[in-house]
């Protein structure tokens, strides 16, 4: 499914529609997935109201939508931009290959244990799908990938946490 696709089921929701009567100041902010068998098809779309630093959480599985209660959000380095419809414009099949191309070429020894994708507007390098991969080794890759061109505009590699 795409970012479209589940917007136009989300706002189209009772759910949706009760919610937003409340939050006329709330923009997209962001799209997750966790790419693993038991959230697939799971998205979490998060609105977030700048006004009074909450972001609320729509989770839309199948035919169903459940709304997560307002929280609030860990004020960060970046600030929370709008994420636009109509700046995602490559397909997400699209968008894992390019990341996949990407980590066999930058860290091609990594095992790959869980996979989830963000689809956010980062100040640095504008709308992009965020993939981050868990690795075997304990380490996180991340891989941006252009929403709008469909190319690399970010890569890098951490350790999850220093043992010792």
């Amino acid at each position: 499914m795409e970012l479209k696709d589940v917007l136009a089921k989300l706002e189209s929701s009772d759910e949706f529609a009760s919610w937003n009567t409340h939050h006329k100041n709330a923009f997209l902010a962001h799209a997750f997935v966790m790419l693993d068998d038991a959230n697939r098809n799971t998205w979490q779309v998060g609105y977030y109201d700048e006004e009074q630093g909450l972001m609320s959480t729509f989770v839309v599985s199948g035919e169903k939508i459940d709304l997560i209660p307002d929280q609030e959000v860990l004020k960060a380095d970046q600030r929370i931009l709008p994420l636009k419809p109509e700046d995602v414009v490559i397909p997400l099949a699209d968008a894992l290959a390019a990341a996949q191309k990407a980590k066999l070429e930058h860290y091609p020894q990594e095992q790959i244990a869980k996979t989830f994708f963000i689809i956010q507007h980062v100040e640095a390098h504008g709308p992009v799908f965020s993939i981050t991969y868990f690795t075997a080794a304990f380490k996180t890759i991340n891989i941006k990938i252009s929403s709008k061109k469909g190319t690399v505009e970010h890569h890098s590699i951490q350790a999850l946490a220093a043992f010792g």
